[in-house]
C-alpha cells in the first residue's frame, strides 16, 4: 500500500469565458485608448509615453510660432527617448562586463589548475 498517494482530485473547471455569457460574444476591449493618454492644456498637449510625459505644441491653425514649437518639443521629445535608450544600453552594457569579467577569472582558474596538474 503506498505511502504517499493522492486522495483527493479537484475536477478541473471550464474557463470563466465558457461558464459565462452563454449565447453571447466575448467583450473585446480597445487597449490602445488606455495606452494613448494625452492631456490638454491651453497651447500645449502632453502625452504619456512609456511612462514620460512628453509635451508637445497644439496645432491652432496655421500660426507660424506653432510650427517651430512643434519642431522644438518633438526634438527634445526624441532626446529625452535618446536619453532612455542611452541609459538602457550603459545598463546592459555592464551587465555584460562584469559577465565578461566573471567568465576571464573563471577561465584564468582553470588554467592555472591545468597546468598545476600537468606539472605534477
Amino acid at each position: 500500500m503506498p505511502i504517499f498517494t493522492k486522495k483527493f482530485a479537484p475536477k478541473v473547471a471550464l474557463p470563466r469565458t465558457q461558464r459565462l455569457n452563454v449565447g453571447i460574444p466575448a467583450h473585446q476591449e480597445d487597449l490602445d485608448d488606455f495606452r494613448n493618454i494625452r492631456l490638454n492644456l491651453l497651447d500645449k498637449q502632453l502625452c504619456f509615453v512609456d511612462g514620460v510625459w512628453m509635451s508637445s505644441v497644439k496645432a491652432t491653425g496655421g500660426a507660424s510660432g506653432t510650427s517651430s514649437g512643434t519642431l522644438s518639443t518633438t526634438a527634445i521629445d526624441d532626446l529625452m527617448k535618446m536619453k532612455r535608450r542611452v541609459k538602457v544600453l550603459e545598463q546592459e552594457n555592464n551587465l555584460y562586463q562584469v559577465k565578461m569579467d566573471v567568465l576571464l577569472d573563471l577561465l584564468t582558474e582553470n588554467v592555472i589548475e591545468m597546468n598545476s596538474l600537468k606539472n605534477q
